[in-house]
């Protein structure tokens, strides 16, 4: 039984509009297609001179609807696993 609240989407379906990110090969105008979700391979034209245009892949968002951090996060000073961290230096020990 899963409870809680579902944070992600569900895949479009095969008729579901989509925008999809391009970037002009020639003038490099980037433009959003929206089409659906089944024709997301099709090649794509610059609505400014018509030369191709390729596809730009993004990083997808993972903000989880939180507000951005203004704190900034502690510096790093050294490794941290198994419950015990390990400080910067050489020395070395048996786990």
């Amino acid at each position: 039984m899963t409870t809680g609240r579902r944070t992600s989407r569900a895949p479009p379906s095969a008729g579901e509009r989509v925008r999809y990110p391009f970037r002009c090969t020639v003038c490099g105008l980037e433009f959003d297609v929206s089409r659906p979700a089944r024709d997301a391979a099709a090649e794509a034209s610059c609505p400014a001179d018509g030369a191709a245009a390729v596809r730009v892949f993004t990083v997808p968002s993972m903000n989880f609807n939180r507000p951005p951090s203004t704190t900034p996060s502690p510096p790093s000073s050294g490794f941290s696993h198994s419950g015990h961290s390990h400080g910067p230096g050489t020395g070395h020990h048996s786990h």
